[in-house]
């Protein structure tokens, strides 16, 4: 069943389609070849990355986690790429138009794969049935906070090729009700983006990130012991969203980078994007201790893990006396993540999962 929030969504466009057509009255056919950024290259695989452009939906906030990650990883690996942002799109033309426009996309631009990070349910669902079942077009939903949004998003991503997840338990709930189509992936960094510029360490450590939750309380922990962190983003004294050329900075200037790890729904421990960024950046990362992080890397020789507020504060407060030891932990992270964590590598096994899984279909 869709979310209430989904629901209201929904009727929202759909009461707006009439309008949208009246003020807009191009035909689907133009509004795919007009609307569509899109990025061709001789020879190549076609890609229709369906995600969105703006942060949560919302273009004052900024670009997207998924765009940075997804669509410019993909763009700088050399596929022929069509970008279809649907919340740009659905804002502007409804969901009954967007979704004739990527069905028109699908069938005018023969994508060899249509790769879906799903944030809320604006397509007809006849659209992805009709992509998945009728074309030879592999499909593939990613799904995020899968922990708590499984149920949710049932109806969306069952009527796809492919179902990828960075939760553990979701995986296995799928292949134990019958889905073998899945496909366990996680996190990683886009290295065309996050690099490490050799910037001189301006912060002992620091956290980019929403204050919400326990995060305030764990970061004037830290500082109560006397330790210079710095913390960025809404709800933080330094304010205000961070810009990726910030973000960047921030984790280039940093001796030590704290992740909090625990989801913003829910009580569970979770991967976070920045536990790779950081690290692509060259910075120490300092992350909650779990079994998934040390399937990634090696606590106290890649990154380091602590598993309270006050042991967190003990080992900054360490590794801000013992450079050297920083330093080569550091390193040691940074040419991990360039060897098996980062986002290209992680695209190409979806890619050849899809692969294999349309072939049995």
């Amino acid at each position: 069943m869709d979310s209430i929030f989904d629901r209201a969504v929904q009727k929202g466009f759909r009461a707006l389609d009439r309008i949208h057509g009246q003020i807009d009255n191009r035909s689907v056919e133009v509004l795919s070849d007009e609307e569509l950024e899109k990025h061709f290259h001789k020879g190549k695989e076609t890609i229709l990355y369906v995600g969105i452009r703006y942060d949560y939906g919302k273009k004052n906030w900024g670009l997207s986690y998924e765009h940075y990650q997804f669509f410019e990883t993909l763009l700088n690996m050399g596929y022929s790429l069509i970008y279809f942002d649907y919340d740009r799109i659905s804002q502007r033309f409804g969901i009954t138009k967007t979704s004739q426009i990527l069905r028109e996309a699908a069938y005018v631009y023969h994508p060899d794969i249509l790769f879906y990070f799903h944030f809320h349910d604006w397509i007809e669902h006849y659209v992805w049935k009709e992509i998945s079942n009728d074309l030879p077009t592999k499909t593939i939903v990613m799904l995020a906070d899968d922990h708590w949004r499984y149920k949710e998003t049932k109806t969306v991503w069952k009527m796809f090729n492919l179902v990828v997840t960075t939760d553990s338990k979701g995986f296995e709930r799928r292949l134990k009700e019958g889905f073998a189509n899945v496909f366990l992936t996680q996190w990683a960094c886009n290295h065309f983006l996050y690099k490490n510029l050799g910037l001189p360490k301006r912060y002992d450590a620091s956290f980019v990130g929403r204050c919400y939750g326990e995060r305030k309380s764990f970061v004037e922990t830290i500082k109560k012991r006397g330790i210079n962190i710095a913390a960025f983003g809404l709800g933080w004294p330094n304010g205000g969203r961070v810009s990726q050329a910030d973000i960047i900075r921030i984790y280039n200037e940093s001796k030590i980078s704290l992740n909090l790890s625990r989801a913003s729904s829910g009580d569970k421990i979770q991967i976070k994007g920045r536990d790779f960024e950081a690290v692509g950046c060259g910075s120490l990362l300092l992350t909650r201790s779990s079994k998934e992080i040390e399937e990634y890397f090696i606590p106290d020789e890649e990154i380091v893990t602590y598993r309270d507020a006050n042991e967190a504060s003990e080992k900054i407060a360490y590794y801000l006396k013992n450079a050297d030891e920083r330093e080569r932990i550091a390193k040691k992270g940074y040419e991990r993540l360039l060897r098996e964590h980062t986002m290209e590598k992680r695209f190409l096994s979806i890619l050849h999962s899809a692969e294999d899984v349309k072939k049995k279909q």
